[in-house]
């Protein structure tokens, strides 16, 4: 059960979005080109029932905490707290019943969608019982989501988005002609399992260096043995700066499409598809280099790892992230 359906749309951008209660999913993301032709910017399931089947995490919302985390496991206060290894022996995006697979409760008010759940003490060995909430409004060209939670027990908390883009509009088709930049001087170099080594390495002479825009097929075959180990980007930039601010650009030169997202998040993990191979939308089989995701977060692992910004939602706070996109045509 995929629960209720919602559609956001903006007259004066001609762009339309619409979403499901299943994952608090985006399930397409309509916008023109520059020529006017009105296209769907996301990969996707092949049809909104398909998301309460297993798939590569389309353009839910995940957590309690996104990414990987080492061993699934984290010590807390004194006390280690042993996690669901979906990925054995690791976490991945809140384990086999994260928020990705809950049927969360959404409310439309005007141009958005709030969309709540309720996450209990012990959640996939998490702690404490969290009330989360993810609210996407569409402004004009812009796309906001507003993340937030509260907890009456210490807890590591990592929302995301996990949208899948090509902005070519063209379900298959490589994305490597999509143009990147990403506001970052420093970027988490991984383990051969894509976790987190501890370190926080400058950007300067390598392929992680995107602070000019650049295409990426540029970097997805680099030799830099990070790339190399991962077949692609799957890394976590340290962005520049805190607030909401400008985080990456993508544009795609075959459509004029483009997209900037801001965020006052202190991460943006870049995934180049690297290991896509999915059944999508109208019968395309999506493969390797065929989307990107740029998932604005707090830093992967952050629980095991001293010298990460702090992680930890405490009771009597409330934790909120918001990330903008703005699409536009040239």
């Amino acid at each position: 059960m995929i629960g209720n359906s919602y559609e956001l749309h903006d007259d004066a951008s001609g762009i339309r979005v619409h979403l499901i209660d299943y994952g608090a999913t985006v399930t397409n993301i309509w916008c023109a080109d520059r020529d006017g032709n009105i296209g769907d910017v996301l990969l996707g399931c092949p049809t909104p029932e398909d998301h309460d089947r297993p798939h590569p995490h389309f353009n839910c919302i995940v957590g309690r905490y996104a990414n990987r985390i080492t061993n699934a496991q984290f010590e807390l206060d004194g006390v280690l707290h042993q996690l669901d290894a979906n990925i054995p022996p690791h976490q991945l995006h809140g384990g086999r019943h994260g928020f990705a697979n809950r049927l969360w409760t959404g409310v439309k008010d005007g141009n958005s969608v709030r969309f709540d759940l309720i996450s209990v003490d012990g959640d996939s060995g998490f702690p404490g019982e969290v009330a989360v909430s993810a609210t996407y409004k569409l402004d004009g060209s812009v796309l906001r989501l507003e993340l937030s939670a509260k907890t009456n027990k210490p807890t590591p908390i990592s929302l995301t988005a996990h949208h899948y883009f090509n902005l070519s509009g063209l379900h298959g088709s490589y994305i490597g002609d999509h143009e990147i930049s990403i506001n970052a001087d420093h970027y988490l170099p991984v383990s051969d399992g894509l976790t987190q080594l501890g370190r926080i390495d400058e950007v300067t002479n390598t392929p992680f260096d995107l602070r000019r825009q650049i295409p990426l097929r540029e970097r997805l075959d680099d030799s830099h043995p990070q790339i190399q180990l991962a077949d692609g980007f799957d890394h976590t930039f340290a962005l520049n700066g805190t607030g909401l601010r400008d985080t990456a650009q993508v544009y795609d030169p075959s459509s004029g499409r483009s997209c900037t997202i801001r965020t006052d998040q202190p991460g943006v993990q870049l995934y180049t598809c690297n290991t896509l191979d999915a059944w999508g939308k109208n019968g395309v089989h999506y493969g390797k280099h065929q989307g990107l995701c740029l998932e604005t977060q707090q830093f992967p692992d952050a629980p095991n790892h001293a010298n990460y910004p702090d992680a930890i939602l405490r009771p009597g706070e409330v934790w909120i992230a918001v990330t903008e996109y703005d699409f536009g045509f040239d």
